[in-house]
């Protein structure tokens, strides 16, 4: 890079990096890849030419899928990119995961559901535990979550167990490409641990914030709404000397003001001697307003 940008002439292209698939390559692939398998021509030629200079002895492995049956269908790959953005995850033995990313950190909760395969409870909670853990480390992968991780796991009595979680842990985390440090089961369950933000998650790549709630999740109730612009109003009312007041809100705070706030509208209007008029926007979301006051 350096030669090129002494030796050529501007405007000229240094580098550029590699297309995605070739990128993934160079990202994911490891010796335990049985079968890499591609439905585009070009791609196909790119990757076996990438695979002859990084893996000579595995080029083969490279595949040209040929099937009328698109491979996104035929491996129900739909379905598992899908649960990527789940928050929940089910584990095998009827238990299953919480992650919950937030600004400061991951909280990941383990439950165990229906899991009563073992007689007792602490060996419930352990082979539970085992699951999770692995299932854990994985989807660590695929979300590209990092920072500082919570584990909250199922309560254990018994030192050993708690003991070995953590070195599953460990061994699961073993193939990891992101640097990631351990700690120990803390006595309440809880696991601390930490993994390098290689890149932005797959979440946050995938989505935007929600319009209506600004990403917390959850959207004030309408009797919340209405309250709150009644506030607005006295307020706005109290520093004007108009005599018409147009209210501008969603429908359903438009609805619910004149249904059942109507009386406590009357009021101030006698009470400053104005006119009260509300009036209902489809296109406003939860939580917008306007108020016009004019003679």
């Amino acid at each position: 890079i350096q030669k090129k940008g002494v030796e050529q002439q501007a405007p000229s292209l240094l580098y550029k990096e590699r297309n995605l698939a070739v990128r993934s390559i160079r990202d994911y692939f490891t010796p335990e890849t049985d079968e890499i398998l591609i439905d585009d021509q070009s791609v196909y030629r790119d990757i076996k030419t990438f695979m002859g200079v990084i893996s000579p002895k595995q080029v083969k492995i490279v595949k040209h899928f040929k099937s009328d049956k698109p491979i996104f269908s035929k491996y129900q790959l739909e379905d598992q990119i899908a649960s990527i953005f789940e928050n929940r995850v089910q584990l095998k033995s009827g238990g299953s995961i919480v992650l919950n990313p937030t600004e400061a950190l991951v909280a990941i909760d383990v439950n165990s559901g229906k899991s009563t395969r073992k007689e007792s409870i602490e060996e419930t909670a352990f082979q539970t535990n085992m699951e999770a853990a692995e299932e854990i480390a994985r989807q660590l992968r695929l979300r590209d979550l990092g920072g500082l991780i919570v584990i909250d796991f199922i309560d254990m009595r018994e030192q050993k167990h708690r003991i070995q979680i953590q070195n599953a842990m460990k061994t699961f985390l073993k193939d990891d490409k992101a640097r990631n440090k351990v700690g120990i089961i803390s006595k309440f369950g809880l696991m601390e641990m930490s993994r390098q933000r290689i890149s932005a998650s797959i979440e946050s790549g995938s989505y935007v914030k929600c319009p209506h709630c600004k990403g917390k999740g959850l959207t004030p109730s309408v009797e919340t709404l209405s309250l709150s612009v009644l506030r607005k109003l006295r307020l706005a009312t109290m520093k004007a000397n108009d005599t018409n007041v147009t209210v501008t809100v969603p429908m359903n705070v438009s609805s619910y003001l004149l249904n059942r706030k109507r009386s406590e509208i009357q009021n101030l209007e006698m009470r400053l001697d104005i006119r009260i008029a509300i009036e209902g926007d489809p296109e406003m979301i939860p939580g917008d307003s306007k108020i016009v006051c004019d003679e």
